[in-house]
């Protein structure tokens, strides 16, 4: 019985305890970081604001070559979400959602661990200009229940998180510079576009069928033209009406300038009137094409301008005649109002 009285001691000793330090230990953390990045804040916007764009520097998910994320929701959206699991021992499983958005200055979410252990918060991204850039602030915010916040006492958010968010900016900061870096190449003119008639094929496509698509269908309005005896007045080109990133697919045409009017099944003439568009000229391969496009979108961005599909490509360089890829020419313009 003297056993067992002692221990009920013991017992009731560390109960006290473990209250006392409940009570005494911080039930609430905040950890924020923040990174100066040479970039403006409309090309930063894009990487933080559109879920598919946080893996590319998410520090933990270049640790975890299993982890598989899915997106949820109108992507860039409140209600959106980025769902991830993963090895256990590295990134485990969890979600975001997006709560809240400010355009080019904040993303807001809730953050809901899974596995291996649960806990929620809610963080944000935030952007300020600043001296030589823009200041991105990447924070977390909590409350850890009782008697869990006795493990505050020992640890701290800070050391957990802290680093990985410092190294999380610093990828973005690196992706973020090297964009500027390769948009700053291009002038983007304003310029008058002529009228134009085309014989188009317009398809939804995946991104990964747009080569073989391009060579279908110019192949089939050529074999059309000469039956119909219509001709070439022009660079063929692409029209794109969306470029859906989240489900990887966009709605197009393979467009050829032609002389008359032709049709067949597959394919109708449609003409595109006078209009002033913003262009700029790309030189290189067409898989590198990307930093040219983003140019014209920062350019409207800044100048309050909202795009009107469809966004022309015209490829000026026949691939045939000139086997060098870095001399091909491709005039991209966007229509604006």
């Amino acid at each position: 019985m003297k056993v067992l009285k002692i221990i009920g001691i013991i017992l009731l000793v560390l109960i006290v305890l473990i209250v006392i330090l409940a009570f005494i230990a911080p039930k609430k953390y905040s950890v924020e970081r923040s990174e100066v990045i040479d970039s403006p804040k409309e090309l930063i916007f894009g990487h933080v604001k559109y879920w598919r764009n946080w893996t590319a520097w998410l520090p933990w998910a270049g640790n975890d070559p299993e982890m598989q994320v899915t997106i949820e929701g109108t992507d860039g959206e409140i209600g959106s979400m980025y769902k991830w699991v993963g090895d256990p021992k590295i990134t485990g499983e969890g979600e975001m959602t997006n709560t809240g958005v400010k355009s080019y200055e904040e993303i807001a979410f809730h953050l809901h661990f899974i596995k291996p252990w649960e806990s929620e918060s809610d963080g944000y991204v935030r952007l300020a200009e600043a001296n030589g850039g823009t200041m991105v602030s990447w924070g977390m915010t909590g409350e850890v229940p009782i008697p869990w916040n006795i493990m505050l006492l020992f640890t701290s958010m800070e050391k957990m998180v802290g680093k990985d968010f410092e190294k999380g900016l610093v990828t973005l900061k690196d992706i973020c510079e090297k964009e500027a870096q390769a948009v700053s190449n291009y002038e983007v003119k304003e310029v008058k576009f002529k009228q134009k008639k085309y014989a188009v094929i317009q398809k939804e496509v995946p991104f990964s069928n747009i080569k073989q698509f391009y060579a279908e269908s110019f192949a089939a309005i050529d074999k059309t033209m000469r039956k119909q005896y219509a001709r070439l007045v022009g660079a063929p080109a692409g029209l794109y009406y969306s470029w859906d990133e989240q489900k990887m697919i966009t709605d197009m045409a393979a467009a050829v300038p032609v002389s008359k009017s032709i049709s067949s099944e597959e394919i109708r003439t449609i003409t595109l009137p006078v209009a002033k568009a913003y262009m700029v000229d790309y030189y290189g391969p067409y898989s590198g094409v990307g930093p040219a496009h983003l140019a014209l979108e920062l350019y409207l961005v800044k100048n309050e301008l909202k795009i009107k599909f469809p966004i022309i490509e015209e490829y000026i360089t026949d691939p045939e005649s000139e086997p060098d890829s870095s001399k091909w020419l491709t005039k991209i313009y966007y229509f604006a109002e």
